[in-house]
């Protein structure tokens, strides 16, 4: 959408009157300059996203404004704007800085006539500065310098449309408002100090606006203004930079309903340090805090089972509230690679917008921050009776962020521990321009210690990370911001080696390692490298009009490994394989097709197959999802347009360098390496595997089975009948209908991502094998599903 902006005289346009306001430089009675932008078609509702409450989205102007009506006042100049969004329940301005001469006050109004609200622009902070939050569809802004700006100096770039109120009641009926009694008369004097140390955070992500809590926290470096929020709220400096945040909110009287206004302190904070693994964020405010704002102490230690939590905060971003629980156990975020605090909730609870809230232990009669919340439950209403939190440990963050507040000093250390430190990055050339694999040593050097590394690609490949040693270590590759784009603990089980492979565009990134155990310390070998790799083509293949035969592929490095299920000149099953499919070219795999013989399907010991060339077959993709295959036996050549086969919601398949052993999905082609000539295909869609065995008949001849539907059970194990086919030869055009019998079933046991065992059955005849993940080059193929 294109917007309309209009910078000119409010008596010369035909506009609503502008806001009035109480002006503070003495400005010349004249009318401010009219941003307007036109209605918006649609806009999306408030709403808990990510753990975070959206409850707005950012407008951009196709053209930036400059502020060029900078008028004499007494000791400077000033502009006036007034930007409108029609519709919006309050508003936000984005101020784009250039070359600014120093700091500028800003002072602004909502339509609603209510506070004014202040601000100070530093350049020397961030190069774009967000107004406060004021209610209505229009926002006056006064900016004032001492020295008269140039013209585009001050920029308007976009405006934040909220589709909620500053002030919506949106807590659910059953949180605890802090204006409340506790029933304990020392808990609740220690909600009282301790409700003064936290905030609501409204910031800028994505071009989407949010609110989250955070708390103040007590440092040596006081009264410098440290605050603790959660990294998935928080995780950018430009982030950061737009955050406002709001002070003393909450209900007037614990059942009146009413919520006072609160403080509020604009002008952004600065990121001191984040975490993802952890999901916490330190930032140190620009400006100073409220008066009557308190200090929050820390606790750093490692809080055990059963030990009593206070939480505080701003549940869907409504006023303060308070909620009390136990320290249950410690659990895991499917996202995150580090252990939480699992708090359950007996009275009050946490609500989306409670993210980067504080879980707070009694100490020595007051409440000391031990932790952030990052998740709570899908179903946070009071229906639900399972109310809990996952908190980040700060006894995990503390020791990283303590030579930050002056609670350590700074050991000798062999690698920066923040993306701003890094002056370059491990080497002049990008990554995927070197000689394969690039490996450092680097020693984690003190408790706490983080190493970053900066790297380069000048291609998209599958980008692999990983260590090598005794520690127990945990990796995060950021992009060139420095938010996180993957996780990982433990790479594969067999040590606790961490590792990363992921699919990375030309650019900067940054690499993250740090010890599991936050105390620990040790030398470790760093190894990366970047493989030059197409969309991964491992998944089961058909032309959906000929239903009865289909194409396995399986996509690994370079290479495509693709088994084929088809039928003879006399309708009897028939598979045929091409082992070493190679890539020739952009979107073209082929390679030579033989068909084999071997031993009964359950012959103990197996015996060596053979395998006669009976032609070729050639692929060619058109994209990640359709391709033409071409194929020959004996001189037949067949031609078939190909497309995935989905029967539920299909997997996403990449690159691995690991052994997959934690992987859930286990879509992939399966062998016992100690019985070459037979495999299994696995296609692994939701909770459904797709099976097709390939194996010999009595007679030696080819003998391939079918289990369509597989149902997977809540011990990883899948069971389903397993059918023979029998159809028209492979070239018959047109195809005609196939028939099938159920011959028994088929079930497979995981004992994990990497070994199963299968079990299935053929008129009576009962098979068990051992059976692994072919590896046939790298990287190898990692689906991840639902």
């Amino acid at each position: 959408m294109k917007f309309k902006v209009f910078l000119a005289f409010a008596a010369t346009l035909a506009l609503a009157a502008p806001v009035a306001s109480a002006t503070l430089f003495r400005a010349p009675e004249r009318a401010p300059e009219i941003l307007s932008l036109p209605a918006p078609k649609a806009m999306r509702p408030a709403e808990v996203e990510g753990g975070k409450m959206r409850v707005g989205d950012v407008r951009a102007l196709e053209k930036s404004a400059p502020l060029t009506r900078w008028e004499p006042v007494q000791g400077g100049f000033v502009a006036r704007l007034q930007a409108e969004s029609p519709g919006a329940l309050g508003l936000r301005v984005r101020l784009d800085l250039g070359a600014v001469p120093g700091a500028v006050e800003l002072r602004v109004q909502g339509s609603d006539g209510g506070a004014i609200e202040t601000m100070v622009v530093d350049p020397t902070l961030a190069p774009e500065a967000w107004t406060p939050w004021t209610e209505g569809a229009a926002q006056l802004v006064e900016a004032y310098s001492p020295v008269r700006p140039s013209d585009g100096a001050l920029s308007v770039g976009a405006v934040l449309h909220f589709t909620t109120s500053p002030f919506a009641k949106a807590a659910a009926s059953c949180t605890l408002s802090t204006a409340c009694s506790t029933g304990d008369a020392a808990l609740d004097a220690a909600v009282a100090e301790r409700k003064r140390s936290m905030m609501r955070i409204n910031f800028v992500s994505g071009g989407s606006g949010f609110v989250c809590s955070a708390t103040l926290i007590d440092t040596p470096q006081r009264p410098a203004a440290y605050v603790l929020t959660a990294n998935h709220c928080i995780g950018t400096q430009a982030e950061a930079s737009s955050v406002q945040s709001l002070w003393f909110y909450e209900t007037t009287t614990c059942t009146s309903g009413v919520n006072n206004p609160g403080t509020q302190v604009s002008g952004g904070m600065q990121l001191v340090f984040t975490n993802f693994n952890v999901d916490s964020t330190l930032l140190l405010m620009n400006q100073s805090p409220p008066a009557n704002a308190t200090y929050s102490p820390l606790n750093p230690a490692l809080i055990g089972n059963t030990t009593p939590i206070v939480s505080l905060s701003h549940p869907k971003g409504d006023s303060a509230r308070f909620a009390e629980g136990t320290m249950l156990r410690e659990a895991r975020d499917t996202d995150r690679p580090y252990n939480m605090y699992l708090v359950t909730f007996t009275r009050g609870m946490i609500e989306g917008g409670s993210s980067g809230s504080g879980a707070f232990t009694r100490t020595n009669g007051t409440l000391a921050l031990t932790g952030v919340l990052s998740q709570g439950p899908i179903n946070d209403s009071c229906d639900n009776a399972q109310k809990f939190g996952l908190y980040g440990r700060l006894e995990a963050f503390h020791p990283e962020i303590a030579h930050y507040i002056g609670a350590a000093s700074h050991a000798p250390d062999d690698a920066p521990n923040r993306p701003t430190d890094v002056s370059a990055s491990v080497s002049a050339t990008p990554i995927d321009a070197m000689s394969q694999p690039l490996t450092l040593s680097r020693v984690i050097d003190y408790p706490g210690d983080v190493d970053v590394f900066r790297f380069t690609l000048s291609s998209r490949v599958a980008f692999t990370a990983y260590t090598q040693g005794t520690l127990d270590l945990v990796s995060t590759i950021l992009d060139a911001d420095g938010a996180a784009l993957e996780a990982n603990d433990d790479a594969q089980t067999v040590d606790t080696n961490t590792g990363i492979t992921r699919m990375l565009d030309p650019g900067t990134y940054y690499l993250h390692i740090a010890h599991w155990e936050p105390n620990n310390s040790g030398p470790y070998t760093l190894v990366m490298r970047a493989d030059r790799v197409d969309s991964n083509y491992t998944a089961l293949w058909w032309d959906s009009s000929e239903s009865g035969w289909g194409l396995n592929l399986n996509h690994q490095g370079g290479i495509i490994f693709g088994s084929l299920f088809t039928y003879d000149d006399d309708g009897s099953p028939m598979w045929l394989v091409m082992s070493r499919g190679e890539r020739q070219s952009e979107g073209v795999y082929s390679g030579p097709l033989h068909r084999t013989s071997g031993p009964p399907f359950n012959a103990n010991p197996w015996r060596a197959v053979s395998a006669t060339e009976v032609g070729t077959m050639r692929l060619t993709f058109f994209g990640p999802n359709a391709a033409t295959l071409v194929y020959s036996v004996n001189g037949r050549t067949v031609t078939k347009s190909v497309t995935r086969q989905n029967f539920k919601t299909p997997p996403v398949c990449s690159w691995s360098h690991f052994d997959r052993s934690f992987e859930s999905n286990v879509q992939d082609l399966w062998w016992n390496a100690a019985e070459s000539g037979w495999g299994v295909n696995f296609v692994h869609q939701g909770s459904t595997v797709f099976a097709t065995l390939f194996t010999y008949g009595p007679d030696g001849r080819g003998l391939w089975l079918v289990m369509p539907e597989g149902t997977i059970d809540a011990n990883d194990r899948f069971t389903g009948p397993l059918y023979r086919t029998r159809g028209p030869r492979f070239d018959a055009s047109p195809w005609s209908a196939i028939t099938f019998t159920q011959v028994g079933t088929m079930t497979g046991s995981f004992a994990d991502g990497n070994a199963a065992t299968l079990t299935y059955s053929i008129d009576g005849v009962s098979v068990t094998k051992s059976i692994t993940r072919q590896v046939f080059s790298t990287p190898k193929t990692r689906c991840v599903g639902d």
